[in-house]
């Protein structure tokens, strides 16, 4: 999903307000995706001042939600940024293009 303005709102992240622009089917990609974030690199955000990401991936099992992360595209050196907002934790991983 992708949020309207470049920074949204911690209204429009928590009510998930934006524009659905993918859908992952592939298990193999979904396969991927949690493998690279289970390895990534984690770091506490609960003492840090970021800007909420304009991505959300919402991972569903059927049509329940088991999982919402903000989404950092290349943020930097080839790297993606997940972000846990319930966890308070940010996952570094290598680029994985989702948005290709």
């Amino acid at each position: 999903m992708k949020f309207e303005s470049t920074s949204p709102s911690p209204e429009e992240f928590r009510e998930q307000v934006g524009e659905v622009i993918s859908v992952i089917n592939s298990n193999e990609e979904i396969k991927r995706i949690i493998n690279s974030i289970e390895r990534a690199k984690q770091e506490s955000t609960e003492s840090m001042n970021i800007a909420l990401p304009n991505y959300l991936m919402i991972f569903k099992e059927n049509e329940d939600v088991i999982l919402t992360l903000g989404y950092y595209p290349n943020i930097s050196n080839e790297n993606d940024e997940f972000l846990d907002l319930d966890q308070e934790k940010i996952y570094k991983t290598k680029a994985l293009n989702l948005l290709n």
